[in-house]
């Protein structure tokens, strides 16, 4: 009794399934090569008739797209017929190459024959059409309507042959077919028998053991962990038994460290509860502190107004001052997240250095040279990325020169790029504040462009601020350089045009 509760399982069901493997491969090495044979001759059977059956289909087809090309001289029939045409030539070669010496393979290869004068017939009607040679596609399309009804009947004399020799064999495949199923309901049946015997086997062995530890599996489910688990078997079950009563002591030490896990969890909770509320105060805090600062549109409003009131006054400078002034208000109100045409930015540089040469006369000249691709002006850019460089090129490079100073503004492009130039000869730019400036950030590009502290003078976005938009914008870092040669200050922006 002892040895038999130590075999294995396992061992048991390979012995029984050697047993049926063995009984099924011998029949069905005999059922195999059976229905390899009866498919094969299905399979020429069928392959004839489908390839007769596309012809057939291929002849209507085409026909009936050289009667609308000839007719309405549609380029969708043209297309459609020379498609046809190429499926055809295929068709009728497999029928050449693939022929056998019967009276059936002959009538195929003459089959072939015809869709290959056929096809040349139709190509020469289309061309004919094409160079207009009306007398000519009239004789080749009747020739092809004649040929096309001839190749039809004879498709459909082969296929009435085949059909006919298909209808003969059928009778000799069903009585192998029947013989081949008579012989493998035989074997199923033998299976079947031999399985329910070896289940029936099995089952006495494995249902009760199982049906004692779904019981225990019960009392666990509703929180009895106190368990007995014994058993005397050393196959597959006596595993399942001992897996099963280390799974429980398992579960007793896991609830414990989930009570404890559950109660440092309602702790951190609390915790971020009391942080989110101190977020949304600080917020509603930010929100009170915006809320009492001036409408900016107040502002543009008010100078706007201005400038109508010296127009209506006959004061044309004033006018224009207040104009332009409120150009660069309005513009830098619709915010650095918006993008603009390059035209748009010049424009915007141009209402700048007009306010600059008001106030200061001319201390300051301004040179602007669009370039000779006037496309170029039409790529989109950032907002306020010029301007913040023409007045850092006025008030670190020209405001401190007494016999005043120069600044250009010069917009070139290639294939792939378009280079704007802003050029000054004040006092200069060291080679440390330029590599301060152009200075690699990696990564931390966006944190540093929201910190940035440094600003300009007129919009409070500085150089460096310039620098990383476009950076992000582009992804690249080349995008901007700073050179000192010729007695120059030059920032050149390498724009991308796509």
């Amino acid at each position: 009794m002892i040895k038999h509760k130590s075999i294995k399982f396992r061992t048991k069901l390979l012995v029984f399934f050697l047993l049926a493997i063995v009984v099924v491969l011998l029949a069905s090495i005999y059922t195999y090569f059976s229905l390899q044979i009866l498919i094969k001759d299905t399979a020429e059977m069928y392959e004839k008739a489908m390839e007769l059956t596309a012809v057939y289909r291929q002849m209507g087809l085409i026909q009936r797209e050289i009667e609308s090309y000839l007719s309405t001289n549609s380029s969708d029939s043209l297309i459609a017929f020379y498609d046809y045409m190429n499926e055809l030539k295929g068709l009728a070669e497999s029928l050449l190459n693939n022929v056998t010496y019967t009276p059936e393979g002959i009538k195929s290869k003459n089959a072939g024959n015809m869709i290959i004068n056929y096809l040349n017939d139709a190509e020469k009607a289309i061309i004919a059409k094409r160079g207009r040679d009306i007398e000519g596609y009239t004789t080749y399309y009747a020739r092809t309507v004649l040929e096309n009804t001839e190749i039809m009947r004879y498709i459909e004399e082969i296929m009435s042959r085949e059909l006919i020799d298909t209808s003969d064999n059928y009778a000799i495949v069903s009585k192998r077919i029947q013989w081949a199923t008579t012989f493998n309901n035989m074997l199923i049946a033998f299976v079947i028998v031999f399985v329910i015997a070896m289940i029936i086997s099995f089952s006495f062995q494995i249902t009760k053991p199982i049906t004692r530890l779904a019981e225990y599996a019960k009392r666990v489910s509703v929180g009895d962990f106190d368990l007995e688990i014994e058993t005397d078997s050393r196959d597959e079950i006596g595993i399942l038994y001992n897996a099963f009563k280390m799974m429980v002591t398992s579960i007793k030490e896991y609830i414990s460290e989930i009570k404890e896990k559950a109660r440092l969890e309602k702790s951190l909770n609390e915790q971020r509860v009391n942080n989110l509320k101190m977020k949304n105060a600080l917020r509603e805090s930010e929100l009170l502190a915006l809320q009492s600062q001036i409408n900016p549109h107040f502002i543009f409003n008010t100078i706007n107004i201005g400038a109508k009131i010296a127009m209506l006054e006959g004061d044309k400078k004033t006018c224009t001052y207040l104009e332009n002034a409120a150009d660069i208000f309005r513009y830098n109100l619709k915010g650095l997240d918006s993008f603009v045409h390059l035209r748009e930015e010049i424009e915007n540089v141009r209402s700048y250095v007009y306010l600059l040469q008001t106030r200061f006369g001319d201390s300051v000249n301004f040179e602007l040279d669009y370039g000779k691709d006037e496309s170029a002006l039409d790529i989109i850019v950032p907002r306020m990325v010029l301007q913040p460089i023409v007045e850092n090129a006025y008030i670190h490079g020209i405001s401190e020169m007494e016999e005043g100073g120069k600044i250009t503004l010069k917009v070139d492009s290639d294939e792939d790029n378009v280079y704007v130039y802003v050029m000054d000869n004040g006092k200069g730019i060291t080679q440390e504040k330029i590599e301060e400036l152009l200075g690699d950030s990696g990564d931390n590009d966006e944190l540093n462009l929201v910190l940035s502290t440094k600003k300009g003078h007129t919009t409070g976005i500085g150089v460096d601020n310039v620098i990383k938009r476009l950076r992000l914008y582009y992804n690249r870092h080349d995008v901007v350089d700073i050179k000192r040669e010729d007695g120059l200050t030059k920032f050149i922006f390498k724009l991308p045009k796509k």
